[in-house]
């Protein structure tokens, strides 16, 4: 009796079939995802918002299960061996203490963090990527100059412990885009006086970064007031130096943050190895002016800048 012999194209459309009813069907079932936030109030709401919205449009068959730290080590210790119990998917780390945490607990569960500002805590995990708290530099200066455009010094303190390897990336870019880079290496709160007489006569503008010794709560007044007297603006790294007097500030949209992590999430439990999901930026930035520090320093905002800002200082 003749076979019948199933022609190549039909086979290949059935293998395909069963794939892809096979990965339905995996996705099909509740998966637990473990949510590990620092603290509960805002950005981390919004972030973890942006997160579940982004499964939730998707269709992603997930039980989050929430546990916010408040950098209690009890809780954290029970949210970890509640975590092993539910055979957990995927954690999504929100802050850097549940993130530093989750990477010295589990080695073999992908682990996708965000609200952290070094990126070295999960460069060097295999199981980890996520979004960094930061813009590139070349988005930073791009900017400065649209809003600036007289500008062709760009001067910066930074503490060279945190931020040596950005500072000579940023002095290359700035040299591409054929801008002066005066960086000024700060090692104690001391310094900051100092370095900031260095920049007096040598900086168009000061830049702020993300540096935990030279721009904090401590430091605001002195370099506000520098900014102030010696009519340099300052690009404060945070709204909230934006409304203290800075002139400007880039933001993050923290919902969308929660939305970047969501899909990186999807890809990892669609099957893609956590290598290969890249760490990234922020995709969306957003920015705040201060008008009247503006008018203090005699600088004038083309109305396209105003009226796409995010937040507007005028008081």
């Amino acid at each position: 009796m003749h076979k019948y012999k199933m022609p190549v194209i039909f086979k290949m459309f059935a293998i395909i079939f069963v794939l892809w009813t096979t990965a339905s069907a995996v996705l099909a079932l509740d998966m637990h995802i473990a949510v590990l936030v620092s603290h509960e109030e805002s950005p981390y709401k919004d972030v973890l918002a942006g997160f579940q919205n982004y499964l939730t449009e998707h269709k992603i068959p997930a039980i989050c299960d929430i546990y916010i730290l408040e950098s209690n080590i009890v809780q954290m210790s029970q949210a970890f061996q509640e975590i092993k119990k539910n055979k957990t998917r995927l954690i999504f780390a929100v802050g850097t203490t549940p993130t530093v945490g989750a990477l010295k607990m589990f080695v073999d569960v992908p682990v996708v963090a965000t609200l952290i500002l070094d990126g070295n805590i999960i460069k060097h995990a295999r199981n980890a990527t996520g979004v960094i708290l930061d813009f590139p530099v070349e988005t930073q200066f791009y900017w400065l100059k649209s809003l600036l455009p007289e500008t062709k010094t760009i001067g910066v303190l930074y503490n060279p412990v945190e931020n040596e390897e950005k500072i000579q990336f940023a002095e290359a870019i700035a040299r591409k885009m054929g801008l002066n880079f005066n960086p000024v290496a700060v090692y104690t709160p001391k310094d900051i006086p100092n370095a900031l007489k260095v920049l007096a006569t040598n900086a168009d503008i000061l830049w702020g970064i993300n540096d935990t010794l030279v721009f904090n709560p401590l430091t605001a007044k002195q370099i506000l007031l520098f900014s102030f007297r010696n009519q340099i603006p300052f690009c404060g790294p945070s709204s909230t130096w934006a409304k203290a007097g800075a002139l400007c500030s880039l933001e993050y949209d923290y919902h969308d943050i929660g939305a970047q992590c969501g899909e990186k999430a999807i890809e990892i439990i669609r099957g893609a190895k956590v290598t290969s999901v890249p760490l990234s930026f922020p995709r969306k930035f957003l920015y705040t002016l201060n008008l009247r520090t503006a008018r203090h320093m005699k600088i004038t905002f083309q109305e396209k800048h105003i009226r796409t800002a995010h937040q507007v200082f005028d008081e």
